[in-house]
């Protein structure tokens, strides 16, 4: 695939996205800026979220238009989510309050396939409606990949990335991750045969930073972490993925890692991190070029 976006096989493609777009004002506020400062190409939205409909409209009058899906089947411990769609009641998505499960693994055991996909599709259509053209589909929680009891829903993702001409985020070298079982490995060959066969175009590796640490790791140390990710990135596309955002009083409200968020935000803006980008010369890219690449086919 990097030949096919003008690339030679052993050059360095960089997606930097923002996770969890639409999650708090805060988090978009820092979004938009990141644009802004060519800081990030870009945005996976949760439509779940509170301030999702905020997000896509500013989007619209700001004319960015990197920004895929990312797919909310889960709630977070300090953050409950309801289904999009509405027309009747997903009950095999949700706990008796009405909420997503913040446990992965019910979610696995208790889900409706049909369900799933309905859901995935509203919220696909829902950013379609309000003016987003989606670049690809990412899992939130890593929900769709069966990591809990080996029950994923990949193939309904896929159905869904052929119906609307999408990549999907799921790595080639998911394979060569040591923390896999057997059977976990077995599971993601299968499903990258699958999606190879329907022409959904995968990246190869994504990288991040630690996220959630008791103690938290001081901004220092965490940029020294950035970096070292940097310039050991492989040849073809990597995704890293962030979590930036300013601290609010919302935010605080729905994650204990609120810390953390800001630090990638900080990092994302700091000029020794975009200049040893350059020095190493790693090509930012989007996945709107993977997307359209994927379309032409």
């Amino acid at each position: 695939m990097i030949h096919k976006l003008g690339f030679a096989a052993n050059d360095r493609l960089l997606i930097i996205n923002a996770d969890d777009f639409g999650i708090t004002k805060g988090t978009n506020e820092a979004i938009f800026h990141l644009f802004e400062e060519n800081s990030i190409t870009s945005a996976s939205i949760m439509i779940p979220c509170s301030d999702s409909n905020e997000a896509m409209e500013i989007s619209n009058q700001k004319g960015i238009k990197n920004i895929g899906i990312h797919l909310t089947l889960t709630s977070d411990e300090l953050n409950p989510y309801t289904p999009v769609f509405d027309k009747r009641t997903l009950n095999s998505l949700i706990t008796t309050d009405g909420y997503f499960h913040t446990d992965v693994a019910q979610l696995e055991i208790n889900a409706d396939e049909d369900e799933v996909r309905i859901e995935m599709e509203s919220q696909i259509r829902s950013a379609i409606l309000k003016g987003i053209d989606p670049t690809h589909l990412d899992s939130h929680a890593g929900s769709l990949m069966g990591l809990f009891t080996g029950r994923d829903f990949l193939e309904v993702a896929f159905d869904l990335c052929e119906k609307y001409g999408l990549p999907f985020h799921l790595p080639n070298r998911i394979l060569e991750q040591p923390f896999f079982n057997t059977d976990q490995r077995r599971l993601f060959q299968k499903r990258i045969a699958s999606a190879k066969d329907r022409k959904i175009l995968f990246i190869d590796d994504i990288v991040s930073l630690p996220y959630c640490l008791n103690p938290i790791m001081e901004y220092s140390k965490m940029k020294i972490r950035l970096a070292e990710i940097i310039k050991n990135i492989k040849p073809g596309i990597t995704q890293l993925t962030l979590h930036p955002s300013h601290i609010t009083d919302q935010l605080l409200a729905l994650t204990n890692c609120y810390k953390e968020r800001e630090m990638e935000y900080r990092l994302l803006n700091d000029i020794d991190i975009k200049q040893l980008i350059n020095r190493e010369r790693i090509n930012l890219i989007s996945w709107k070029e993977i997307r359209d690449l994927q379309r032409s086919m």
